[in-house]
């Protein structure tokens, strides 16, 4: 009878325990009507987020599937090394940024810098690697140093961008999927080796044979690939359907008047996407696309030391331009 006693006393006192770490947090919303990203901020100052998330990591795993995004505001995390220790706190796999599409360069064990893009330029709503053969599950943000101007990083509900084209759109989607083109070399763009992260060519060519990759050297420096995917996606987990690709990202409507000015033939372009049959995305599709990011997204200023959790499936993202110094790190897993 006591060893039931005790262990009624022992499960009550970590019941409490459990409703007194959930109370260290309050949750909002920064947008009402998006009901995305859901806001964490501590009740008491010096709350260590590496214990919280520990002990309420199946909560935040739903919550994340739930809403895509989670916002940790006012948790201390300023440092590269606090990140990575946090990161270090959730029982999954830190991943290497291959087969890139953007210059980023590493920070410490898989914590890289965001991308470099030029300051004054935006970098248009994608989801991390959607094109790839692999991508992460989750991306995580942490602003180190918000930008004097703007220097936003918007987000978007995958699900939400999908109900928002047409019905015809999405069918042409769902049929044909994305044919992406890309032509990597030292002048524009990134090279392939930089792209591949190997130094051999035979090492590439194996990979492009493994993912179903058509490739073509132009010369030792010139690789053109093209391969296809799917533009509308299952989530694993909750099995809802979500838009995920890079067929805006990608496409020659996007690529810039100065680009396009420069690179007169088409079939040149750094980057391009058309339908998986090989037909072009028009330019009023593109700018059906475009139109059902902008009916989907949040934006909101970082401020020092936000952690922003995505779900990379279920959540879109990108960069506005931005004035000042800005450092906002990530990693994926």
């Amino acid at each position: 009878m006591s060893n039931l006693k005790n262990r009624l006393s022992k499960l009550k006192k970590q019941a409490t325990n459990q409703v007194e770490t959930l109370e260290e947090v309050s949750t909002s919303f920064l947008d009402q009507q998006m009901k995305f990203p859901l806001v964490f901020k501590p009740n008491r100052s010096g709350l260590n987020l590496e214990y919280w998330a520990k002990e309420n990591i199946t909560q935040f795993r739903k919550d994340l599937l739930q809403y895509g995004g989670l916002l940790f505001r006012g948790f201390g995390i300023d440092t590269v090394e606090k990140f990575q220790s946090l990161m270090a706190a959730f029982p999954s796999e830190s991943l290497e940024y291959k087969f890139r599409s953007s210059p980023r360069y590493s920070l410490a064990s898989n914590v890289y810098v965001s991308t470099t893009y030029p300051n004054d330029q935006s970098i248009v709503m994608h989801s991390e690697s959607s094109y790839a053969p692999s991508h992460p599950s989750q991306i995580v943000f942490c602003c180190i140093i918000p930008a004097a101007v703007q220097g936003e990083t918007p987000i978007a509900d995958n699900r939400r961008i999908l109900k928002h084209l047409s019905p015809e759109l999405k069918s042409k989607f769902m049929e044909k999927g994305v044919r992406y083109k890309r032509n990597l070399n030292q002048l524009m763009g990134l090279s392939w080796r930089e792209v591949f992260q190997l130094s051999e060519r035979a090492a590439v060519e194996e990979e492009c044979r493994k993912n179903g990759m058509d490739f073509q050297w132009k010369n030792e420096d010139d690789l053109s690939l093209e391969w296809t995917k799917k533009a509308i996606w299952q989530h694993p987990v909750s099995g809802e359907e979500v838009w995920f690709n890079h067929a805006l990202f990608f496409n020659k409507y996007m690529q810039g008047k100065e680009m396009l000015d420069l690179i007169r033939k088409e079939e040149d372009l750094p980057n391009n996407t058309c339908f998986g049959d090989g037909t072009e995305i028009s330019k009023e599709e593109i700018e059906e696309i475009k139109a059902a990011y902008e009916q989907s997204i949040v934006i909101f200023p970082w401020q020092k030391g936000d952690v922003l959790f995505l779900d990379n499936m279920l959540m879109s993202h990108g960069r506005n331009p931005f004035e000042g110094e800005r450092k906002i790190i990530v990693s994926m897993s």
